[in-house]
């Protein structure tokens, strides 16, 4: 990187030539969530066409969120059209992005869902966690463009190479300025956040809960019993990795054949049991507080009735899961994702310098914003571990079991 080495020289295009490295690592970022997302659904066997159409759609739209919402927020700086449109500078907001983009995901994917039968908190887990691996890789573009950088410290930062000291200021400051490179903390957040989220919390329920090797030891005799690690095995540390490695592959086969590939007889499989409505009656003789109780109650039963809250999928659940093992709802994993953005805007806003900060530089505000990210994953984590898979699941639909 010694092209960038000079300490006071932009580093917003490639040396010799006018093309902006931050549009570069954008549309790298954006090709690797879609490839990272087709592989998921793809060695799951869940079609990808809808994927592959679909991306020709959200990308503009969301291009378009994230850009409107820099303005908006930015309306100061902007002096002709050409500002407003002139992306290849820098100035997105991912929250504008990921918004725009989710409500044009959410249309088309529910249409896809209906076609396919397959649930929607699929596509959000397939999708929606490969944004943090794009918003790592993004997160770079903001460094060559001299973005996204906090308080100024005064001093270059140990262990960082002197092509990144020598940029940790702002495009128009003098020499001598080291400010906190805001955008490496966050691509490497984002980065741990894409691998827990892609890795250990799908795994999270299989970890905490009974075994089948338990339950079953009859069927799943454990490898380790039969094919145990000796002394000698230390000795060739070969071995002793080669039995380790068999050990987690029939693991996973237990799995696989205890909860993933089980099929249950036709007599066991219920479908849900929707409660049958039960309407207070109301009469002449009932003084008006009864009556407009009951008039409320009522109105209550007959909402959640037409929105199924009144449905009961256990049963359902039960049949494809006798044993009651433990795992990772649907929808779980996608839903945390907004928590985990939440959580790395509401660390970092305080520290953003003013110019950098959404929401028209009011600090408060954006952490509020923030915050309201965080709920919003809570709500939805509570909602797919909890209330969906009793409430809302359908017979012959694809949920977490199969993928």
């Amino acid at each position: 990187m010694y092209l960038f080495d000079s300490y006071n020289d932009s580093i917003a295009n490639i040396p010799g030539t006018s093309i902006h490295i931050y549009s570069i690592l954008m549309g790298l970022a954006i090709l690797v969530v879609f490839f990272t997302s087709w592989f998921k659904m793809h060695r799951r066997n869940i079609p990808t066409r809808t994927l592959e159409w679909a991306v020709l759609i959200i990308v503009p739209v969301g291009l378009i969120g994230a850009r409107l919402w820099f303005v908006l927020n930015n309306l100061q700086s902007m002096h002709s059209f050409l500002d407003v449109i002139a992306i290849w500078r820098g100035g997105i907001a991912i929250e504008g992005g990921v918004s725009f983009g989710l409500i044009v995901g959410l249309i088309i994917f529910y249409r896809a869902s209906l076609k396919y039968k397959i649930s929607m908190w699929v596509y959000l887990d397939c999708i929606i966690p490969n944004v943090l691996l794009g918003q790592a890789i993004g997160r770079w573009g903001n460094f060559f463009n001299q973005e996204v950088l906090g308080w100024n410290v005064g001093h270059p930062f140990a262990g960082l190479p002197s092509w990144i000291n020598n940029h940790l200021h702002y495009p128009d400051e003098a020499i001598g300025i080291y400010r906190q490179p805001l955008f490496l903390y966050e691509s490497i957040i984002s980065l741990f956040g894409w691998v827990t989220l892609t890795f250990i919390v799908p795994k999270f329920g299989f970890w905490i809960s009974k075994k089948p090797w338990k339950v079953a030891p009859e069927k799943f005799q454990p490898l380790w019993i039969t094919e145990p690690i000796i002394k000698s095995d230390y000795y060739q540390p070969w071995k002793l990795v080669s039995k380790i490695y068999r050990y987690s592959r029939w693991k996973k086969t237990c799995w696989n054949q205890a909860y993933y590939d089980f099929e249950p007889e036709r007599t066991m499989i219920k479908d849900a049991i929707i409660k049958p409505l039960k309407l207070h009656k109301i009469t002449p003789d009932m003084n008006f507080n009864t009556k407009f109780l009951l008039k409320n109650k009522n109105f209550y039963q007959k909402t959640t009735h037409k929105l199924k809250f009144t449905q009961d999928a256990t049963l359902l659940n039960n049949s494809y899961n006798p044993n009651h093992y433990r795992v990772t709802a649907t929808g779980t994993t996608g839903s945390l994702y907004f928590a985990f953005y939440g959580m790395i805007r509401l660390i970092m806003e305080p520290f953003r310098d003013t110019r950098d900060i959404m929401m028209i530089g009011n600090v408060s505000t954006s952490m509020v914003v923030s915050a309201l990210w965080i709920v919003l994953g809570i709500t939805l984590v509570i909602f797919a571990q909890i209330v969906a898979k009793k409430k809302f699941r359908k017979k012959g639909w694809l949920y977490e079991r199969q993928y």
